[in-house]
């Protein structure tokens, strides 16, 4: 089938009236919402493909309707036959719902058809330059009469040239049919983490007289799946927000966030629920490890979510689903068929397991499955099996009830029949595996992270250590911090982890007394005479400071102080620099020094060209600096926007997320970010203005 994403042109219908927007669409107000459009494309079968939905959707086909999306589970719609241009697509959505990534298309004219997200190319080995692939089309369709049909397979490689093509003669007598062919590359680009090498499989399907019924088309990489080393897993669970814009996902946020995870040293990231086509096409190219929870929860319901509501009577076609987008992406090494879902301790519900795992495996054997394992609160009945009297329950904190079911080994028990399906156990909560089972942590807090990053070296089950949250995050109006702030900066626990993993060299925080290790602020300055705490997180073993030359102390660091050495100093102005030594010799050198005035706004973009009306974005660093042109980093004040040209803002925020004005940001640090978008092909200029500071400016090219 072919595909086409269905990005502009919706005409949203609500009570502020009418007005045509762009997908991904965050509904501007409550009530019913109406999106419509009528495709440029049709076909004798049509489906559509909902992703990133929020609350409840209705998807109407001419009026009828065609499906019930629930609660972010993505969906595909049978539509039926559709007329190019005539036939209409609406979403109907209440209170305020959402399509945050996207709604794709997909469509043949032909009776008999390769199934969306029907070719999985799968590598069996890849011995140097060489490669066996078994490359395997799900067909639907046509009538109950036999017939010969042609799979015509080709791979392209980077550069769009032809590579390897074989084709597979079959009888097809209509309904359901899998067929299979096994490919042997002579010359195999192997996908590595350094080196993600992309190919494309093109299949068409067609009759023994050469004519073409279907078309259909993936990208993948010859990569083995399923060897990790102790320990080689370094990532975090990456949120599906993107700073700034929220909820809503496109390439140019995906690939930024994940490029700042990568740029920290980390090789893996987590999704909890399927993330989007952007997200994955990201992770592809930046050759990142990805591990994907399926399913946020099971029967059980969680804040935000309906999912749970249909979950008996349709987990095994969204696993099936899940899998079949997933499986053709190389970054993917891993799927999870749970978030920690209480269904772990045999609870109401847990009789879906062995049909959930069944369902993953039969959609892509290649690659391991795991659950995620945590610690819910036990019941009283379910202490009382174990011997807990309920006299001793009663009036429990839940930290208590969890201690207790610590101890009868409650959690080890209850979770044996879940375990037993599972081939890679990923632990939070302090779960603890059963003795030789392949585990990765996944909720690293901060201040845990030289310990549980370093157990690999006398666990060699440990597969890897993910942080708890790798991005900033918005949860019940607080912000949540990651590894990595809104603005994609690095926080300083990613800063610590990257130093850990080995990536990362020395950094000094300065101030945050009685807080967290990490709590902490990278400039210096302070009031004169102060007494101010400062340490140095470095790979060496000792460290000196000096302020202006002058030796401040030597402190040792190293494993023994979890890598960083503290000092108390009384602040002046000037340079305080730390040498850092691993061994006797000198490894690191790292300075701060007191900002200067700030005097002028400098606007800098990665990107002077973006594309029009194709939803991509351009990001744009706004950063406050001295008359050197260094960042000020202890500046917090308001900077007013504006744009003029061929674009518009889309938004703006600064650490702490996006800016509640339309024109209005506060530079946290010195930083803040704008994004913009092009609207037609032309010149947009963005400029930047505050009270004392020079004015800054930018002009980007807007492309076709």
């Amino acid at each position: 089938m072919r595909t086409i994403e269905l990005k502009r042109g919706w005409h949203n219908v609500n009570e502020n009236g009418d007005n045509y927007v762009s997908l991904p669409f965050e509904s501007p107000c409550y009530g019913k919402v109406v999106l419509s459009l009528i495709p440029e494309v049709g076909g004798a079968h049509v489906y559509a493909d909902i992703d990133g939905a929020d609350g409840v959707i209705d998807v109407l086909a001419d009026g009828e309707c065609a499906g019930t999306v629930m609660g972010g589970v993505r969906k595909l719609c049978y539509l039926g036959s559709m007329t190019a241009g005539r036939s209409s697509l609406s979403l109907e959505m209440e209170d305020g719902g959402a399509i945050r990534r996207g709604v794709t298309l997909h469509y043949t004219q032909s009776d008999v058809y390769i199934k969306p997200y029907g070719i999985f190319v799968r590598t069996d080995s890849a011995d140097g330059e060489k490669a066996t692939l078994t490359v395997s089309a799900d067909m639907t369709g046509g009538e109950s009469v036999k017939r010969r049909l042609i799979l015509d397979l080709e791979i392209l490689n980077d550069r769009g040239k032809r590579t390897c093509r074989k084709t597979k003669a079959f009888i097809y007598s209509g309904g359901e049919k899998s067929t299979s062919v096994q490919i042997k590359m002579r010359r195999a680009y192997a996908y590595e983490t350094d080196k993600p090498y992309l190919y494309t499989m093109k299949a068409s399907l067609k009759t023994e007289n050469g004519d073409v019924l279907d078309e259909s088309s993936t990208v993948f990489g010859v990569r083995m799946q399923g060897a990790f080393e102790p320990g080689g897993l370094i990532g975090t669970t990456v949120p599906h927000s993107n700073g700034i814009l929220g909820e809503i996902s496109v390439r140019d946020a995906e690939r930024r966030k994940l490029s700042a995870l990568r740029d920290l040293g980390y090789n893996a990231v987590r999704y909890i629920g399927c993330p989007s086509a952007a997200a994955l096409d990201a992770a592809d190219e930046l050759g990142l490890k990805v591990i994907v929870d399926i399913f946020d929860n099971w029967t059980h319901p969680r804040e935000g979510s309906l999912s749970h509501l249909t979950f008996t009577h349709d987990c095994e076609e969204r696993a099936a689903l899940a899998v079949s987008i997933l499986r053709n992406h190389p970054s993917v090494v891993m799927y999870s068929v749970g978030n920690k879902p209480e269904e772990n301790l045999g609870r109401k519900g847990s009789e879906c397991r062995e049909r959930i795992f069944a369902a993953v495996r039969a959609a892509d054997p290649s690659r391991p499955v795991a659950c995620a394992f945590g610690k819910p609160v036990p019941t009283e009945r379910e202490l009382a099996e174990r011997g807990i009297k309920r006299s001793d329950t009663r009036g429990k904190s839940e930290a208590e009830l969890i201690a207790l079911a610590d101890e009868c080994g409650f959690y080890s028990s209850a979770s044996e029949n879940m375990l037993a399906l599972t081939d890679i156990c990923l632990c939070a909560d302090g779960y603890v595996p059963p003795e030789g089972m392949p585990n990765i942590r996944i909720d690293t807090m901060p201040e845990n992270a030289y310990e549980s990053m370093t157990s690999a070296e006398y666990d060699q089950m440990m597969l890897g250590d993910f942080s708890v949250s790798g991005m900033d995050r918005i949860v019940h109006g607080a912000t949540v911090a990651g590894d990595i702030d809104h603005t994609c900066l690095p926080r300083n626990s990613g800063l610590y982890r990257s130093m850990l993993a080995g990536a990362g060299g020395s950094f000094i925080l300065v101030g945050g007394e009685g807080s967290g290790m990490l709590e902490g602020r990278r400039y210096w300055k302070a009031s004169d005479g102060e007494k101010v705490s400062v340490r140095v997180f470095t790979p060496g073993d000792v460290v000196a400071l000096y302020l202006d030359d002058y030796l401040v102390g030597r402190r040792l660091a190293g494993r023994v102080n979890k890598q960083f050495a503290s000092f108390d100093v009384e602040y002046r102005p000037g340079k305080l620099e730390a040498v850092c030594y691993l061994r006797g010799r000198e490894c690191d050198r790292v300075s701060l020094t007191t900002p200067d005035a700030p005097a002028s706004i400098t606007l800098l973009t990665g990107s002077k060209r973006i594309s029009a009306g194709a939803g991509e974005l351009g990001y744009i660093d706004v950063w406050v600096t001295d008359g050197n042109g260094e960042p000020v980093t202890d500046y917090d004040g308001d900077i007013r926007l504006s744009c003029e040209g061929e674009g518009e803002i889309v938004a703006m925020g600064n650490e702490y997320g996006k800016s509640a004005d339309d024109d209005m940001v506060t530079a946290i640090g010195g930083h803040a970010l704008v994004a913009v978008r092009g609207i037609k092909a032309g010149k947009l200029t963005l400029k930047a203005q505050a009270e004392d500071l020079r004015a800054g400016r930018v002009q980007i090219t807007v492309k076709d």
